[in-house]
């Protein structure tokens, strides 16, 4: 009876639409997708039309046998079908000749309509990532960038995240942001600056017009608190506060988090001053407050705007005592 039903259900799935079926099978790593083909006919060559792409290194043997699979899905598949997201992940150092599989797929996948590229891998940025025209979200993770050799042009991405990066220097960094006229929103954790110890400021002014949302977080000082000036979504910790000398002015900022460790009272202050539309705030992680620096609230001159006006929604998370 159970074998019954089971065969009920699967001839009713092999009925849909073929563009159902490939919407289904987007929803798995790529390499399981592969293995519906024994299931009938039917199936065969339907993983082969998924839009969605999802390698990980965890999945196959060996890198070797990870390189052959990238290779197979470049000749098996279609070349006029377009490939609309990209997921890469391996979580160790790449070899020189799976970093060139990498690149390669890069570069393939770039000409065929891609909006979605994730690669989580310690390798050189593939050049070709650079002036994608049809990219609205870019995921980076463990990236070494040590230069460019095209023109940073991203005309429609709106979602940049950035996680363990390595940029050789700090105007690589710019020439990235640069790039991006229409980004809404930017995750950065982890960046590195090789070869600067000081990132000036006044080099990110201008940067990002048109961002919405920012979450910038783990001692990222590359970041200055100017950059992220005009969003309306923030989450963002002290150190990046304290690398400020003056807080900007929040004039769009509705929604706050900030994660604050030592002499947090203070900085919160300074914070709500400069956010007169504040509707959300969240705080975060103060529990050590009063036991190192002896930090008390002091009650401000004057209440803060935002907190009269406009606040909905208050969340003090992790307090103990203070």
């Amino acid at each position: 009876m159970v074998l019954l039903r089971t065969e009920i259900i699967a001839d009713r799935i092999s009925e849909f639409h073929d563009s159902i079926l490939c919407h289904i099978l987007s929803f798995l790593p790529t390499k399981h997708a592969a293995t519906t083909s024994i299931l009938s006919k039917r199936w065969k060559s339907l993983w082969l039309s998924v839009l969605t792409l999802e390698f990980d290194c965890k999945s196959f043997q060996d890198m070797t046998c990870h390189g052959y699979s990238l290779h197979q899905l470049m000749l098996l598949r279609k070349i006029e079908l377009p490939i609309l997201s990209f997921r890469f992940n391996c979580n160790y150092w790449c070899p020189i000749q799976t970093q060139r599989d990498v690149t390669l797929f890069v570069s393939y996948v770039m000409n065929r309509g891609i909006e979605n590229l994730n690669i989580h891998n310690d390798m050189k940025l593939p050049s070709s990532i650079l002036s994608c025209k049809t990219l609205k979200v870019l995921k980076l993770k463990g990236i070494i960038v040590n230069g460019f050799s095209h023109q940073v042009d991203f005309p429609v991405l709106k979602i940049l995240h950035l996680k363990r990066m390595s940029f050789e220097r700090h105007e690589l960094l710019v020439k990235l942001l640069s790039g991006c006229k229409i980004l809404e929103e930017l995750q950065t954790k982890f960046l590195y600056i090789l070869n600067d110890s000081f990132v000036p400021e006044k080099e990110f002014d201008g940067l990002l017009p048109s961002l919405i949302k920012a979450r910038i977080s783990f001692n990222d000082y590359i970041i200055p608190v100017n950059l992220v000036r005009n969003v309306e979504n923030l989450y963002m910790e002290q150190e990046q506060l304290k690398c400020c000398t003056k807080l900007p002015m929040f004039h769009n900022l509705t929604h706050v988090k900030l994660k604050l460790f030592f002499n947090m009272w203070g900085w919160l202050q300074q914070m709500l001053e400069q956010c007169h539309k504040l509707q959300s705030l969240i705080v975060k992680g103060c529990e050590y407050q009063d036991e190192v620096n002896d930090q008390s609230w002091k009650d401000p001159p004057t209440v803060p705007n935002c907190l009269s006006l406009h606040l909905r929604t208050c969340c003090l998370a992790y307090c103990r005592g203070t």
